[in-house]
């Protein structure tokens, strides 16, 4: 994990410091205050590729805010492989579960391409709430957040077709960009399902002209037509 220093410059904006983090997602809702507050305690953390930001049973020290890059979940099992159902690009936070709890981390995050984090560490948190106990708000608020997203991949698991799934997944990965940078391994991996089981869906997006495949990569070609099977039953 490579330390990225912040500059002294004033005339850096609190946007251009944030990033994708002050338009997208959970940072760029909460008020004004709060994200200046962020911009002025926040770190800047590099991961490489295949590089893991924290372990599960780790003691929580942090939350992490993705600026660029990806990230993926792994969830331990009792199995010897762990399980990865989750892959999140820019404005995506994750490690409130652990700290604001004061137990150790239930799963796994590493980079899946090189990646830059914003962190906000326990001490600055800590500092925050216990000065300005109205901020708690914003972690309530975060903490939904990813309830609702871990429910939401339970209830696709259950009720959706593999297609439906793999449009999502899809979508997903490319949200901000024209290509989603994953492999076969990987995509399957991270949806439960059999590579096989994949291939049969890839190859009907590609009959239909959604997608075209490259080398660790799937291009989207129509955003529209994974849009209709998304919802797929």
């Amino acid at each position: 994990m490579n330390v990225v220093p912040k500059s002294n410059n004033r005339s850096i904006s609190t946007k251009n410091y944030l990033g994708p983090l002050a338009s997208i997602g959970w940072l760029s809702e909460q008020s004004e205050e709060f994200r200046d507050w962020v911009s002025e305690v926040g770190q800047l953390r590099r991961f490489q590729a295949g590089q893991y930001v924290y372990h599960a049973n780790d003691v929580a020290q942090a939350v992490f805010g993705l600026r660029s890059g990806a990230l993926e979940i792994e969830f331990p099992l009792i199995a010897d492989e762990p399980v990865s159902l989750v892959r999140r690009t820019e404005g995506f936070w994750i490690g409130d579960a652990g700290l604001l709890s004061g137990q150790t981390r239930i799963v796994s995050v590493f980079a899946v391409e090189d990646s830059c984090c914003l962190m906000l560490s326990a001490t600055v948190i800590r500092a925050l709430l216990e000065r300005e106990p109205k901020h708690w708000q914003a972690f309530y608020d975060l903490s939904h957040r990813n309830i609702r997203t871990a429910i939401e991949l339970l209830a696709e698991s259950l009720a959706l077709t593999v297609r439906a799934r793999v449009c999502r997944r899809l979508l997903e990965l490319s949200e901000n960009r024209v290509e989603a940078h994953t492999t076969q391994d990987a995509l399957a991996k991270s949806l439960g399902i059999a590579r096989p089981t994949l291939r049969r869906s890839l190859t009907s997006l590609l009959e239909l002209g959604a997608i075209e495949s490259k080398y660790r990569r799937i291009k989207i070609v129509e955003r529209r037509i994974l849009e209709q099977f998304k919802d797929e039953q």
